[in-house]
């Protein structure tokens, strides 16, 4: 047996080199236990960042809509406090000023409500409630500034049903607020639970509203304690159902339950889905058509039923679909839309109303006037008027959208004009056009003018002499009643690079 002789200062150098591998190794794994370290370190900081972030914004909402119910029930203490004084007036002026503040505490009232995140699904009837209330007011201050006179009974028989109404609003938003106070619901967690179930889908969204309303008619009657739903959501719903029980104010102002809207401009006669098929193949055209599938897609039974129709190209359905909606009575289309990207413009507004105009006029819509043109991403919204001899009809206006990159008519929206489209035979004006003009105020400078029939709130049809006045740089249109003289509103114009826009 032989055995290899090794030098001594070979194992020397063998074991320093082993010892600083292990050195190296050792060095290694601390900084990579370091680098470790450090990154749960910066994941944890992260994270709490992270997580005080949240809470920050957490706060924050619960902030903004405790202070939209604080405001809430702030504005309707004082609509009840300015009926309460208005029930014990006897003059026109603290008649007007009483409503006056009534109807813009309303308003208030009504933004506030829009706040909170149960508004459009437990606030419904109250909202109605509110803005009834608001709009009665400021309609019939109106009528007291115009025959000076203070409330008559059948005016303050109104006010104290609708002051009843307010007290009972009052106290239960006081109720709400003193159990906010003091137990552990927030607005955050009403709104998770709101959201949550409007993702299940109707149907367990349903099932959710019987069981909760179960427990609220329960707790209102006594039957089991307060803790078996949530104390706002009860609360809320005890509200909706007693506002139901009260009866209707009867006025003919804008959220008048008394007024129902039937549109005028469908005519007679029934369709069938095959008939409304060859309409939208009609107002397509036949170009168009070539390569391309034509459905019907349902029924809508909105205020005016339709039947749906869409129209995709067969190689590519969801490429520059077409929805549209043709009315069951009469056949008219209602709607149309093309869903397609719109490229950089290379036509002015001016060109797109020319297209909006020559377009209506192929489809039997003559004697239209442009009234604003607005640009939004390259597509132009051209809205039109027909006039009767040479009075405009507001009423009855028609939208076109207009692609300005190539000129195509991608949208149609007729529904203004069905619903209020009818033979008026209008009558001549009483007031002059210089009468008329002389009732402008002396602040702006006229510079044109035209007969015009306008719409209030209620829907009521008024003719109008049509006033663009200018005052340092501003632009105005006033309507002055042409059968009284009344000046019936102001409007502002602004014009930008989008186009004019009437507030």
């Amino acid at each position: 047996m032989t055995h290899e002789f090794k030098e001594p200062h070979e194992t020397i150098e063998r074991q320093r080199d082993q010892v600083a591998d292990l050195r190296k190794s050792r060095n290694g794994l601390g900084f990579l236990a370091g680098v470790l370290g450090v990154t749960t370190a910066l994941f944890g900081y992260l994270g709490y960042n992270q997580y005080v972030q949240n809470q920050a914004f957490r706060m924050a909402t619960e902030n903004h809509y405790q202070r939209s119910f604080n405001e809430l029930s702030t504005n309707v203490n004082n609509m009840e406090l300015e009926m309460s004084r208005l029930m014990a007036s006897n003059s026109t002026n603290q008649a007007v000023t009483g409503l006056t503040e009534v109807s813009r505490q309303a308003t208030q009232a009504s933004a506030n409500m829009g706040q909170l995140p149960l508004a459009t699904l437990l606030l419904s009837r109250t909202n109605q409630f509110v803005n009834t209330v608001g709009d009665f007011s400021q309609n019939l201050a109106e009528r007291k500034v115009d025959a000076n006179t203070s409330l008559t009974t059948e005016e303050q028989s109104k006010i104290r049903d609708l002051h009843k109404q307010t007290a009972f609003l009052r106290d239960e938003l006081n109720k709400m607020g003193e159990q906010l106070t003091t137990r552990k619901l927030t607005w955050v967690d009403l709104q998770r639970q709101a959201r949550m179930q409007e993702q299940k889908g109707s149907k367990q969204q349903t099932a959710w509203y019987d069981r909760l309303w179960n427990k609220v008619l329960f707790t209102v009657a006594g039957q089991e304690t307060e803790t078996q739903a949530p104390p706002v959501l009860a609360n809320f719903q005890f509200v909706e159902t007693e506002l139901q029980k009260y009866s209707p104010v009867e006025y003919d102002g804008r959220y008048s339950e008394q007024i129902k809207i039937t549109p005028r401009g469908l005519g007679s006669g029934q369709i069938t889905q095959e008939q409304a098929v060859q309409i939208a193949q009609s107002w397509i055209g036949q170009p168009y058509l070539q390569g391309h599938q034509i459905n019907v897609t349902g029924e809508g039974k909105a205020a005016i039923p339709s039947y749906g129709i869409s129209v995709v190209a067969k190689d590519n359905p969801n490429q520059n679909k077409i929805n549209m909606d043709i009315s069951k009575t009469g056949g008219h289309v209602i709607y149309m839309l093309k869903d397609r990207p719109v490229g950089t413009p290379t036509i002015t507004r001016d060109d797109a109303a020319a297209v909006a105009r020559d377009y209506l006029a192929r489809r039997g819509f003559n004697n239209f006037e442009v009234t604003t043109v607005e640009e939004y991403q390259n597509i132009a919204v051209v809205t039109v008027v027909p006039k009767e001899g040479n009075v405009s009809l507001y009423p009855d206006k028609v939208k076109v959208r207009v692609a300005m990159d190539d000129k195509e008519v991608i949208g149609y929206d007729g529904t203004a004009y069905l619903t209020f489209h009818h033979n008026r035979n209008l009558s001549q004006p009483t007031i002059s056009r210089d009468d008329a003009r002389k009732r402008v105020s002396s602040q702006v400078a006229v510079t044109g003018d035209k007969l015009v029939l306008l719409a209030k709130d209620n829907y009521q049809e008024i003719l109008c002499w049509e006033f663009n006045a200018t005052r340092e740089n501003m632009n105005y249109l006033v309507y002055i009643n042409a059968q009284n003289g009344r000046e019936e509103k102001i409007l502002r114009v602004e014009t930008t690079n989008a186009g004019k826009f009437i507030f």
